[in-house]
């Protein structure tokens, strides 16, 4: 029962949307979280950056290249792209995840033109990166193992049922007070149509500046223009899920069990 359970969790995770372009946060799953940690082999080798907030506080961050290649080199070039200026902490689930990287501060969805091979074991790429906590991750749609784009979540609590389903490809390395502080906000009574476990207060991705291991990755390509498009966020629990999200181009909210 258990095993079937933390199954059905997992596809509650895909990215979500309703027929009217809105989507849903991530599930949690009441199944037990086995122990995990990082493993040292795999992150040997890293690119460090920081999330910078309109606050000023400071998420600092670092990428794992030898776990999650087209994973690291996608968001270091939606970085390099400044692609992140602007864009919310658009979810926040205390205990499990807050989730970024596809809303402004007017909770209208950016668009995005490319998505990343799923680098996890549901999709037959070995990734040993576990769901703990400070891990971050990709969201995706629900109906797509390719289907990540921009949208990443964080880990609050060790979640390893979301572990070969979702591609982690990095940790905080510091700042994850101001993590749990974003995890623990008080959200909206009614939250702009398509999105759930909103934060009532905004925090806002100043930028997100890679300090050292990078150079490989560097793009020189310019930021992708707004759209009304929509992004699947990650969902946790028993919550039904909506029906498939629209195409990559509309960057509808990615989800997350």
């Amino acid at each position: 029962m258990l095993t079937m359970l933390a199954t059905a969790m997992a596809f509650a995770l895909a990215a979500c949307s309703t027929d009217d372009g809105a989507t849903e946060s991530p599930v949690r799953s009441e199944a037990p979280t086995e122990e995990a940690t990082l493993d040292p082999a795999l992150t040997e080798n890293t690119i460090d950056a920081v999330i910078t907030l309109t606050s000023g506080d400071e998420i600092s961050i670092e990428l794992y290249p030898d776990a999650a290649p087209k994973t690291v080199a996608n968001f270091v070039k939606n970085v390099q792209e400044n692609f992140y200026a602007g864009t919310i902490f658009h979810r926040a689930e205390k205990g499990f995840v807050v989730q970024a990287g596809g809303y402004d501060a007017e909770y209208k969805p950016k668009s995005v033109s490319e998505t990343v091979e799923g680098e996890f074991e549901e999709n037959g790429i070995e990734n040993d990166i576990s769901h703990v906590r400070g891990v971050i991750s990709m969201a995706r749609p629900l109906s797509s193992l390719n289907g990540a784009s921009t949208q990443f979540f964080i880990v609050l609590e060790d979640s390893t049922y979301l572990d070969g389903q979702y591609a982690a490809f990095g940790r905080v390395t510091d700042g994850m007070d101001i993590v749990d502080e974003i995890g623990n906000s008080r959200l909206m009574e009614d939250p702009p149509a398509g999105l759930q476990n909103v934060p009532e207060e905004t925090y806002e991705i100043e930028s997100i500046t890679i300090l050292s291991g990078a150079e490989a990755f560097d793009t020189g390509a310019e930021e992708p223009d707004a759209t009304d498009g929509a992004i699947d966020m990650p969902r946790s629990g028993n919550d039904a899920v909506s029906p498939e999200p629209g195409e990559a181009e509309s960057n509808e909210e990615d989800a997350i069990l």
